[in-house]
């Protein structure tokens, strides 16, 4: 069987164990139309999983990215309305594919290629907008997310403090560690100028704050699932370039690590609350392992297994230990 098959399969059942994992404690509340959350979470992880192949090798780095994604505080918080605001979120990396692959069956120059991809960057949008167009109609008349669930600067408090994630709160956030790759991320979608994929994210950011007349149905804190999804793609790219960068990179892997001060610096002066001992040690971890790979790449010395090992292990834990105190919060 090739291998992408048996990696995808890998992936889904690491993920579906995982969400199965979560919610199994909250069975009993889980009835009805509810039951379709065992597998939202995994579909959206799914969904980046696949769309990161367009930019990231590294399965573990893909992983990382799926999982950030699916399991992350904003995906969480689908938790505490409708299922079908779950379904729209989990289904919209998969509306990106045709943009991220249609390059492979193309057999023209760069600037048609870039005009057709540009063209097809438009379909996340349209079936955002669709979706919940549709369900607002007339005969259906649903409303999965409240007006009242609003995109706010309270919205990115989930940044600095992850376990203080409200359960009824759209709420932007990244754990601890992979804070670090989202900060080197961002540095190489800047280096191989992939503005359009900036240009997106901004894009949703302002329909989140300013309700145009074109999408007066989608609940405006929707939109920040397009930055979400962009800085889980960036995660992956962030973490593969840790575990293969040389000494000629080693200034931009400091940046890995300032993320990670930064985090607890503004956490200790305005989030008030890194107040619990976990996740100041997963945050002390993750400045560890960062500091750790600079070293390493400081010294010319590859150890890309030792890295991944570091990595993808305190990563795999702030994952597991945040996921499961939001899960916990919100049911």
């Amino acid at each position: 069987m090739n291998k992408r098959i048996l990696l995808f399969v890998f992936a889904f059942l690491l993920y579906g164990t995982f969400a199965a994992w979560l919610l199994f404690p909250h069975t009993d509340k889980l009835t009805g139309n509810l039951r379709i959350f065992y597998l939202t979470q995994t579909i959206s992880a799914l969904g980046v999983y696949l769309l990161s192949a367009r930019y990231v090798n590294s399965f573990f780095a893909r992983f990382i990215g799926g999982a950030v994604y699916g399991f992350g505080p904003f995906a969480c918080s689908f938790f505490c309305y409708h299922p079908f605001g779950f379904i729209v979120y989990a289904l919209l990396p998969f509306s990106f594919l045709p943009a991220a692959f249609v390059y492979k069956s193309l057999k023209t120059g760069p600037k048609t290629t870039g005009l057709v991809e540009s063209a097809f960057a438009l379909l996340p949008f349209l079936f955002v907008i669709g979706c919940f167009t549709l369900a607002a109609m007339p005969k259906y008349r649903l409303f999965p997310i409240p007006p009242a669930a609003a995109a706010s600067l309270l919205s990115f408090i989930g940044i600095i403090s992850p376990f203080k994630t409200s359960p009824d709160v759209f709420l932007v956030g990244f754990y601890h560690t992979p804070l670090g790759a989202l900060a080197v991320g961002t540095v190489l979608l800047f280096q191989t100028r992939r503005y359009g994929i900036a240009a997106i994210a901004a894009v949703a950011i302002l329909f989140a704050f300013y309700k145009l007349s074109f999408n007066v149905d989608v609940p405006p804190a929707f939109w920040l699932s397009f930055p979400v999804l962009i800085c889980s793609i960036m995660i992956a790219s962030g973490f593969e370039m840790l575990t293969l960068a040389g000494k000629a990179d080693s200034k931009w892997l400091l940046l890995s690590a300032a993320a990670v001060v930064l985090q607890l610096a503004v956490a200790f002066l305005f989030a008030k609350p890194i107040d619990t001992n976990t996740s100041l040690a997963v945050a002390a971890a993750s400045l560890a392992a960062y500091l750790f790979v600079f070293f390493i790449a400081r010294a010319s010395l590859a150890l890309h297994l030792l890295r991944r090992v570091i990595l993808y292990s305190i990563v795999a834990l702030d994952i597991v230990v945040v996921t499961r105190n939001l899960i916990d919060v919100i049911f």
